[in-house]
């Protein structure tokens, strides 16, 4: 019974010492002892003493007159330690004003019998749990006095409470597990059920459950199987395991899994025991789970590669199904990777290290080798792969993928040799305006070796005086120095231009390569009149490029400036080239002419292969500047100037280090 709540009792051991004392305190009194009356006492303090009971005596203000032995032991004292002392010192805190109201209660209903249940705590500080039997009494002076009997009810407390803790465990878990209890008596149809099981079916809990209620909860589709199965069950009296589907007052679909086992109760009747879970979660993960195998299945089967998988010795042991494809080799069972690839020997080195990849049990990519189709035609084959293991992690072989790439091997191929041809061309033209230049470039050669041999004689004059002059032939060696480092800085320009070598991108200033270009062409702007104006925009960043074949682009750029301005007179021929960046982060550098112009149409067609406005021009030389450049991340465009002639705009990336 819960503190709080006090009822009457029948015969008890507390009725048993309001007899005894009732005996005392209804003698008459004598002037002499009673035989009889000091017997009754004598035994009446045997009981009080020694009955495994513990008996206190409390008057109306709550002080204790008298305790057994026995119960001042069980709380850890001795009787003088509580006798005179309240009552409420042996209870909690919290259960004192429940305490009051119970011996309030016993001394307004005097010879009535009241039992509560509640703890007390012991000297200790521990717990005692009692049941407690209380009655008030009148003394022979009239005054009361509340006599009560404690039960010691710990070890029933505590399985109580264990009771409720795995009670409390269990609805829990079932729960989280989303899984219910049930029982059912075949022979009566009495259901019942646990909470969880109220919150699958969304019943009010307390609801009775009945068999035509379940039926009218279970999916119309499902309710005939659902009977068959439990009916076949009751016959039978064996258990049962099945599946169906529940329709939700909401309209949803829950999916549940009920499984009981049969027994019988003490009569002997069949009553099946079980659980039912919501498997609502697991079914759309199964769901799930093949609309994504046959997603995949789609993909693979749909797909133009195959996939494979392979032994712990690396030979194959499946194919997919679709790999019925012209470019999906046959007969690969039981073969490695090695044996089916022709070119296995001609690169030994790539397959040692594949062969110790799989030996070490670690995955692959991309795997590149040749082998045949199923007609016997060479092809080109790009393999991945994964190891997998079991559960112990024992290897079990590889899966992986191989796909045809023989197109884009083929086409790499093709674009390969196209660069081969273009960089053939491009050397090509180098050279044939090398040959163009050859007047400018003697020139520039012969400048510095005319002034190297007069120096030379000046030396040699300064040397012949008395005194020799030292400090003048000096200053007379140091200009030879100068002006032959010039002449090699022409000869090794010319030479770089003539050399057929591979692409060498680095850091460039853009401006010294426009200085490099204009030197080598200046001779051949002088012996047709033109002048050259370089508006060079100051402390530009740097561009990432080819020296050389920025330099091919400028001096051909510059050669038809020169050409286009052959046939004016009326005006001074000057070509302007200008340096400098744009907004977007980019190096611009343009060359303009003040010719005769490039009409819409011809501006369209400029940069077409063997498109000319030459009478013996080949029409590749603007055509091999724009790969150039598009080569380098830019652009190179044509447009008519503003008043006369035409522009040349090149556009390129700047450094990415300058620009970070």
């Amino acid at each position: 019974m819960k503190p709080g709540r006090a009822a009457t009792f029948g015969k008890s051991a507390a009725q048993l010492l309001v007899g005894c004392v009732r005996q005392v305190v209804t003698a008459r009194p004598r002037t002499e002892p009673d035989a009889g009356l000091l017997e009754a006492v004598k035994q009446w303090q045997q009981v009080f003493e020694h009955n495994p009971v513990m008996y206190f005596m409390v008057d109306p203000a709550g002080t204790v007159i008298n305790v057994n032995t026995f119960g001042a032991a069980q709380l850890g004292y001795k009787p003088a330690e509580l006798i005179g002392r309240s009552v409420l010192d042996v209870f909690f805190e919290e259960d004192r004003d429940f305490v009051r109201t119970c011996v309030a209660l016993c001394l307004k209903t005097i010879d009535q019998s009241h039992t509560w249940e509640i703890r007390k705590v012991r000297k200790d500080g521990s717990v005692l749990w009692v049941r407690e039997n209380a009655k008030t009494m009148l003394r022979a002076n009239g005054g009361p006095i509340v006599l009560v009997a404690c039960e010691n009810i710990t070890e029933r407390k505590e399985a109580e409470n264990a009771l409720r803790q795995s009670e409390a465990y269990l609805a829990q878990a079932q729960e989280l597990s989303h899984t219910g209890s049930f029982g059912w008596k075949a022979a009566t149809g009495e259901i019942t059920w646990s909470k969880e099981t109220y919150r699958i079916f969304q019943f009010e809990e307390g609801t009775k459950p009945e068999i035509p209620l379940m039926l009218e909860r279970i999916h119309p589709e499902d309710r005939l199987a659902v009977q068959r199965t439990t009916g076949r069950a009751a016959r039978e009296e064996k258990a049962f395991d099945h599946e169906y589907r529940l329709v939700m007052p909401d309209g949803s679909i829950k999916y549940v899994r009920a499984v009981a086992r049969a027994m019988r109760d003490a009569n002997g009747h069949v009553e099946f025991v079980g659980s039912v879970t919501d498997i609502t979660a697991t079914k759309e993960a199964e769901r799930k789970l093949r609309d994504s195998e046959q997603r995949f299945r789609d993909y693979a089967e749909t797909a133009s590669d195959w996939f494979w998988e392979t032994g712990p010795d690396h030979r194959v042991t499946q194919i997919s199904e679709h790999s019925d494809t012209i470019a999906a080799p046959a007969g690969l069972i039981g073969l490695t990777r090695w044996d089916i690839a022709p070119d296995a020997d001609l690169e030994p080195e790539k397959w040692q290290k594949h062969r110790a990849a799989l030996d070490a049990h670690v995955p692959f990519r991309d795997l590149v080798y040749r082998s045949k189709d199923r007609n016997g035609k060479p092809i080109y084959v790009r393999t991945s792969g994964k190891p997998f293991f079991d559960a112990d992690g024992v290897f079990l072989g590889y899966r992986g993928v191989c796909t045809d790439v023989t197109a884009a091997i083929r086409t790499n191929q093709a674009e390969e040799a196209l660069r081969r041809a273009q960089a053939e061309l491009a050397h090509v033209t180098r050279v044939t305006t090398l040959g163009e230049l050859t007047a400018s470039i003697a020139h520039e050669i012969n400048q510095p070796l005319a002034a190297v041999i007069a120096n030379a004689d000046a030396c040699l004059a300064w040397l012949q005086r008395s005194p020799p002059d030292l400090k003048a032939a000096r200053r007379s060696v140091e200009w030879i120095i100068e002006d032959g480092t010039r002449a090699s800085d022409v000869i090794r320009h010319v030479r770089a231009l003539a050399k057929r070598s591979g692409i060498e991108m680095v850091p460039l200033d853009a401006n010294v390569v426009v200085r490099e270009a204009v030197a080598l062409v200046q001779r051949e702007m002088a012996s047709h009149a033109v002048s050259v104006r370089m508006e060079l925009s100051s402390a530009l960043p740097k561009i990432f490029g080819d020296r050389i074949q920025l330099q091919q682009v400028l001096i051909n750029l510059i050669m038809n400036g020169i050409e286009a301005m052959e046939d004016v007179n009326d005006r001074p021929r000057e070509l302007t080239i200008r340096s400098g960046t744009s907004g977007d982060g980019a190096m611009l550098v343009s060359v303009s002419d003040c010719g005769f112009g490039i009409s819409e149409q011809a501006i369209d067609r400029l940069f077409m292969p063997f498109f000319t406005t030459k009478s013996s021009g080949m029409g590749m030389g603007l055509s091999i500047c724009r790969s150039i450049i598009e080569a380098h991340g830019g652009q190179l465009s044509a447009a008519p100037s503003q008043e006369r002639g035409a522009t040349f705009q090149i556009i390129l990336p700047l450094h990415r280090e300058e620009t970070s």
